[in-house]
């Protein structure tokens, strides 16, 4: 139960491209082993450069870890493994987010066939947390123009 809860717990907070930045979960999500087999995985960086451009409202997609299920041919009885990567959107400070988890998910699956072709079909998204840049202050802007570049 405590590994369960520290799982839970890096998936509620993770250290993305805007610094430390809670993860916006509202309802219980499917949980993910963090990195099963001690095998850490991160989004290809060609899959990302498609979503991106695809997808101009996402500045970045990143991987909280992964699912793996085996499933049994009935012909011989060998094992067919299958895996759901849980990925984090982070989406640009202009557009914010244009559809929901379930649309994106069903996109980065389509996005996998179109660049990697069928011999990936083993793999799916789900979109696990939606992470916005935190709003700038006037603080912020104020140093933004009139600070000092050194």
């Amino acid at each position: 139960m405590e590994n369960e809860d520290n799982i839970i717990n890096l998936a509620n907070y993770y250290d993305g491209p805007y610094g430390g930045v809670p993860s916006r979960i509202a309802t219980p999500q499917p949980t993910f082993n963090e990195f099963p087999d001690n095998k850490e995985i991160v989004i290809p960086e060609r899959f990302k450069d498609v979503v991106i451009k695809m997808c101009p409202e996402i500045k970045d997609i990143v991987s909280v870890g992964y699912r793996e299920q085996s499933v049994y041919d009935p012909m011989d009885f060998s094992p067919e493994y299958k895996y759901l990567v849980g990925v984090d959107v982070y989406f640009d400070d202009h557009n914010g987010m244009k559809k929901s988890k379930d649309e994106y998910g069903k996109e980065f699956n389509d996005y996998l066939k179109m660049t990697y072709g069928s011999e990936m079909e083993f793999v799916s998204f789900h979109v696990q947390s939606f992470i916005f840049p935190p709003e700038r202050t006037n603080k912020d802007k104020f140093f933004e123009m009139f600070g000092s570049n050194k």
